[in-house]
């Protein structure tokens, strides 16, 4: 049970489909994963090219293709009893590195929850940061939700110290778009790849994803083993 690893009354959960949490690491790294879109319930996001890395993790599903703005079922109903939760575990683990990571959908929350609990740092894959853009994903799922942190603008020029890599594909000019824009916010580093909107499948693809997380759980720098894919 999570439960047992936070060092906070506030938080009472059990492992589900929505959430997994791997404790058996003795390192002061806690990795926060969140699903992206359409990723079937029970599953480790990318677990396969994270096994290998050395830290605890905590897998997040919400299970539902809405941007996380419905929060993730067990834990939280909304982005900000999200937000709440995640400060909290931050808390619970004030004497680790916390990280964050995310594609696609998964990259709304890894950016702006990221930025807001001061995690040390973030990888975000193809993400959007201002919802229900023309030609965007969420704009295609979104008409239905009522989105309660749509604009990630404010906590991003906000960043005060959390480390952020994103991660593109020049071929899709939405995403590229978004990324330029991104790149002009404090602590941002922007890498783009050879590929469009599936940025981490294109470096699954080439052989390159395990080593490219490792690196970021381990703070390497990730444009030298993209530079040349």
């Amino acid at each position: 049970m999570l439960q047992k690893m936070i060092r906070t009354e506030s938080i009472s959960i059990r492992n589900s489909d929505h959430v997994i949490f791997e404790p058996d690491s003795d390192r002061k790294k806690l990795l926060i994963v969140f699903a992206y879109i359409d990723q079937k319930l029970g599953t480790r996001s990318h677990s396969s090219f994270l096994r290998h890395v050395d830290c605890k993790k905590l897998f997040l599903n919400p299970g539902r293709n809405e941007w996380y703005q419905t929060g993730v079922p067990g834990i939280a109903s909304s982005y900000t009893g999200l937000l709440a939760f995640l400060r909290d575990v931050k808390s619970g683990f004030a004497d680790h590195e916390i990280l964050c990571l995310g594609h696609s959908m998964g990259g709304f929350p890894a950016l702006g929850i990221g930025v807001a609990i001061g995690a040390d740092r973030i990888l975000a894959s193809a993400p959007e940061y201002v919802l229900n853009m023309p030609n965007s994903l969420s704009v295609r799922h979104l008409k239905q939700t009522r989105v309660e942190c749509g604009d990630l603008t404010p906590v991003l020029s906000a960043n005060a110290g959390s480390s952020i890599s994103i991660l593109v594909g020049r071929q899709n000019a939405f995403d590229m778009e978004a990324a330029t824009r991104l790149g002009a916010f404090p602590h941002t580093d922007v890498i783009a790849l050879e590929t469009g909107h599936n940025t981490f499948p294109y470096l699954k693809e080439v052989g390159k994803l395990g080593v490219t997380l490792e690196a970021f759980v381990e703070g390497r720098d990730i444009r030298s083993i993209v530079a040349d894919v």
